[in-house]
């Protein structure tokens, strides 16, 4: 790895221990200034990475991914004073991670076995019941199922990469089930209200590292292109 991607790497994972930190201590109010530059640091790092040699179609969708999910962070920002905030984070986070699955599919080809087939048809399944757990109203949970059949997929995407031996498989189905629980710890907070101490460091400390393990997988992916 380029000298210049590890600095960056280091800036990511500093901001990210101190948001943890200050969120784990009760304090509120420096992690909003902070949240802003978590995904923007993590893609100057992959950037650093990839750039100049690996400047193509795969390079653009991770990068436009995380600025999704730079926009989704800061949307969540404001879901307490509205939950259009809310709905809008939720979408950004979305097409994020279609973005994401341009990556992680590319080069797998249609080759199916019967596992992978059972792997694919699975979230059709899983979503919409999620959906339905968090007891929201029709449109809600219409816009929850359809998240969850992405984030799913992702997952999905994980395991097939395991069933072909692909490199990082691991590293994209840790950050696919770290992602399923911490935006299901925001799910049961939004919709029935649970919480526990902590509830706010444990989501962020688990959110930077499904974001860390599923783009360190692509970065490396795709400088092995």
């Amino acid at each position: 790895m380029k000298r210049s991607a590890r600095i960056a790497g280091v800036v990511f994972f500093a901001i990210a221990i101190a948001d943890v930190i200050l969120l784990a201590a009760g304090n509120e109010t420096i992690p909003v200034y902070i949240k802003p530059f978590l995904m923007l640091s993590l893609l100057v790092a992959a950037l650093l990475s990839l750039l100049p040699e690996h400047k193509g179609k795969l390079t653009a969708l991770l990068a436009v991914g995380l600025l999704f999910h730079n926009a989704g962070d800061i949307l969540l920002l404001f879901d307490s004073r509205n939950f259009l905030f809310f709905a809008a984070g939720l979408g950004c986070f979305l097409i994020g991670h279609l973005f994401y699955l341009g990556v992680l599919r590319s080069g797998l080809g249609k080759r199916k076995s019967a596992w992978e087939v059972v792997v694919m048809i699975a979230p059709l399944i899983i979503a919409p019941l999620a959906a339905i757990a968090f007891g929201a109203d029709l449109p809600m949970t219409i816009a929850l199922a359809v998240y969850a059949l992405v984030l799913l997929y992702v997952l999905a995407t994980g395991v097939i990469w395991a069933i072909r031996r692909k490199p990082y498989a691991v590293r994209v189905i840790a950050g696919a089930l770290l992602f399923i629980f911490s935006d299901a710890l925001i799910g049961v907070k939004v919709f029935s209200g649970f919480d526990f101490p902590l509830r706010h460091a444990v989501v962020i400390a688990t959110y930077l590292a499904a974001e860390w393990f599923l783009v360190s997988a692509m970065v490396r992916t795709i400088a092995r292109k």
